[in-house]
């Protein structure tokens, strides 16, 4: 019985510990310095204004979760051609 018990609370130790988040990682950020900014943002404003497949996938990807209000899903798509505009 005593190995039942032992074997039944090892499970249940396992199973809580495995059930929490990891604390051992560790969050990384990336630092940029604002000159790899700023070339960071020219580099996807010029995929945005000369890849198609790039720019479907960006307005698809910001503005397809607006789907609480159509007027403002719209809105989002027309910001692409105002702010983005297509070479």
């Amino acid at each position: 019985m005593t190995q039942y018990v032992r074997l039944l609370g090892a499970a249940a130790a396992i199973a809580l510990l495995s059930s929490l988040p990891a604390m051992a990682q560790s969050m990384r950020f990336r630092y940029e310095t604002p000159e790899q900014n700023n070339a960071w943002s020219a580099r996807y404003d010029n995929l945005l204004e000369t890849s198609p497949s790039f720019r479907a996938y960006r307005m698809r990807k910001e503005c397809n979760p607006i789907n609480f209000e159509q007027d403002l899903r719209q809105d989002c798509f027309a910001s692409f051609d105002k702010f983005e505009p297509v070479r």
